[in-house]
């Protein structure tokens, strides 16, 4: 060891300077509403990510089935004559307009669907 009282000097400040992070070190690991509240927000923080992945995965699926949906729309409009294609718009439309009758539509639209299939059948 010197006896340099500079020397001392900036051993004194370095000591001081590590004990000060030790010290705030420690001051954070006990603050335990702190960590807490950290905690907390970060778990927030990942449930919202999980929220909004799940949101555009289901996006993403919806807009998949719509597409074939219409695919299958289409098909079916290819195989069956215009008149029954005619009669099922009308029905779609119709539930477009009064949402409480979507369920007799579809009936109808499955009954003359039905009706069309059996009677190609018998041909």
């Amino acid at each position: 060891m010197t006896d340099d009282p500079e020397a001392l000097r900036r051993d004194r400040d370095q000591a001081r300077r590590e004990l000060g992070e030790t010290v705030a070190e420690l001051t954070d690991k006990f603050d335990v509403p702190a960590r807490t509240k950290d905690k907390v927000h970060e778990t927030t923080e990942a449930a919202r990510h999980r929220v909004t992945d799940a949101k555009y995965q289901a996006l993403h699926t919806a807009d998949k089935a719509r597409d074939k949906a219409g695919q299958v729309v289409d098909k079916v409009e290819s195989s069956v004559p215009d008149p029954v294609v005619d009669r099922g718009r009308q029905a779609a439309d119709l539930a477009a307009r009064k949402p409480q009758v979507p369920a007799a539509a579809a009936a109808v639209f499955a009954a003359l669907l039905v009706w069309f299939l059996t009677r190609r059948r018998r041909a």
